[in-house]
């Protein structure tokens, strides 16, 4: 790869509270986890904070650089998740250069991948970022097929059972 190969991502806006909870409310019922915190992706840190989001299977992230400028939004869904996405990211040398830290916005790790996707283009359109970084492009998704997609269930899913009053793990009106 040629250390030109890609123009440097496009500054966007200061990542702040009003850009994370339009990140957060365009993962609706997917979100997981609490509240967004910086990860530093300086190079000192940057292996420590990539575990750390290894664990992180699906959802958004938000990179930006030293002056808190938005770079990137992308989405994860797949083996290795945001660490793996951002791995992928450093490839490049102009995003490892620019890319100082990041949010990571965890959502349900057996989400449809779709509805990540919607998520991701309708976190875009929240923030205002279409025609604003460069070439950078997101899903477009309707008002309506982004809920109907985050608000689909998932395959079934193996839950704990409820604890009833006498402190057993049965659920109630379940045979003893």
């Amino acid at each position: 790869m040629s250390v030109d190969c890609c123009t440097e991502p496009m500054a966007g806006p200061v990542a702040d509270a009003r850009v994370l909870r339009h990140a957060w409310t365009a993962l609706g019922p997917l979100v997981r986890g609490d509240w967004p915190v910086l990860y530093s992706l300086e190079p000192g840190q940057r292996e420590q904070t990539l575990t750390v989001l290894d664990g992180v299977l699906a959802g958004l992230y938000l990179a930006v650089d030293a002056d808190g400028r938005l770079r990137w939004l992308g989405k994860a869904h797949r083996d290795g998740g945001v660490g793996a996405r951002l791995r992928n990211h450093f490839r490049h040398p102009e995003r490892a250069r620019v890319f100082a830290g990041v949010f990571a916005l965890e959502a349900d790790p057996f989400s449809p991948p779709k509805a990540i996707e919607a998520a991701e283009g309708r976190a875009a359109d929240l923030i205002g970022l279409r025609g604003r970084m460069g070439p950078r492009t997101w899903p477009v998704v309707t008002q309506d097929q982004w809920l109907a997609l985050v608000t689909s269930q998932a395959a079934a899913r193996v839950v704990p059972p409820r604890v009833t009053r006498e402190g057993t793990g049965e659920r109630p009106g379940t045979p003893a």
